[in-house]
Order: structure tokens, then sequence, then C-alpha cells
């Protein structure tokens, strides 16, 4: 089972790695939301939260509105994962992701402030917020769909990160 996930992680980077032309800034297509959708369903095999057990139900809050979760709901159909929407911060409780639009109105330190020191792995499509603190944050480079990882921020929330995914990331600090 293990060889059909890396299987099929490998043909996503091949895609992506292809150079279909896509904007991280902007949401302008449902293949784009379906790749980042894709990539954020299998970050849950790649990166580990303390405290969590398989058994429980993996959770992945979306603030705000975004393309991205009519691709997620369809992904994790039938599957022990829960995709929501969230309107603000107060709303937000449990979850393992969170993902944070390019449009989102909550400044990301706000944000960042809110989550600190949770085990939540915050990720975002906006330039800069990789360095700004979000533990990961899609970008595109050279037409690409490529996607940050700031260590630092991940250490610090207490989430791990295999080193099979960081092989595939930009570094930022």
């Amino acid at each position: 089972m293990v060889r059909k996930e890396h299987i099929f992680f490998w043909i996503v980077i091949i895609i992506l790695m292809g150079g279909n032309p896509m904007s991280a800034q902007e949401g302008t297509g449902e293949k784009e939301y379906a790749l980042k959708a894709d990539f954020l369903y299998r970050f849950v095999d790649y990166v580990y939260w303390k405290n969590y057990s398989k058994k429980q139900t993996f959770k992945i809050a979306i603030l705000e509105e975004s393309p991205i979760t009519t691709s997620l709901l369809t992904i994790t159909k039938n599957k022990k994962i829960e995709v929501k929407e969230y309107k603000n911060l107060n709303e937000l409780g449990f979850c393992n992701i969170l993902f944070v639009p390019y449009n989102c109105t909550i400044p990301i330190e706000t944000i960042l402030s809110k989550l600190s020191g949770k085990p939540v792995l915050i990720v975002t499509e906006q330039n800069g917020y990789g360095k700004k603190g979000a533990h990961m944050n899609f970008v595109t480079v050279d037409n690409k769909l490529k996607f940050e990882v700031n260590l630092k921020a991940i250490n610090k929330a207490g989430i791990g990160i295999s080193s099979f995914l960081l092989q595939h990331a930009i570094i930022v600090q």
C-alpha cells in the first residue's frame, strides 16, 4: 500500500514539474486547486502529529472560503478525514491541517499567533508566508507549482515531517 502511495505522489510531482502554468496567487482554476488538494491529502502520509492516533478522525480546516474545499471533499469522500470551512479563527476548533487561502482577510500574523505551539500544520498559498512562519506554502516557480517548508516553524509546533517530503520542498528560514 505504501508503494502505491509513493507511486501516486511521484506521478503528482512529475505532473507538477512538467511546466503546467499555474498561479499560486490567484484562484484561477479547478486544476490548480485539484493539485493543491492532492498535495494536502498526500501531506497526511508524510507529516507526523504528536498525540494523534490513526484511529481518530483526521481534520482539515479551511479558513474562509476557497475552491480547494470542493476538491478536498471529493478526494476524502469515504475516508476518515473531515474537511470543513470556517469563517473566522474563533470558530476553529481542533484540526490537524489549517489551509489559509490567498484571499483570506485574516492577517497571517494573527493566525500564527493564535495557533502558536499547537500541533496544527498551517498551509498557505501566498508569496512570503513561508518566511513569515507558515509551515508549508504553495508557490509558483518558473510556472510550476512547488511548496515551501519552514522547518523552524514546524519544529516549534511539534510536528514532524519526513525526509522524503523534504526532498521535494523549498526550505525557507
